[in-house]
C-alpha cells in the first residue's frame, strides 16, 4: 500500500483542479469549488491516507 501524502501535496492538487479551501472542522479540510460537491479531507499529523488521494486524482480527471 503506498504510504501516506503530505498534506501540502493533497492541496497543492485540489488547487490546481480548481478547489479552495472553505474552512477546517476539527481534523478535516473542506474544500468547494462552483457547481461541484464540497470535498473533505481528514488531515492527521500533516499527513492525507492514500484512498484519498486516489478521490482527488479522480476529482482532477473529471
Amino acid at each position: 500500500m503506498p504510504s501516506e501524502t503530505p498534506f501540502r501535496d493533497v492541496e497543492k492538487l485540489l488547487k490546481q483542479a480548481g478547489y479552495q479551501l472553505a474552512r477546517v472542522n476539527g481534523s478535516h479540510h473542506i474544500f468547494t469549488k462552483p457547481g461541484r460537491q464540497p470535498v473533505s479531507i481528514p488531515v492527521h499529523r500533516g499527513k492525507v491516507k492514500p484512498f484519498y488521494v486516489c478521490q482527488i486524482e479522480k476529482l482532477r480527471d473529471e
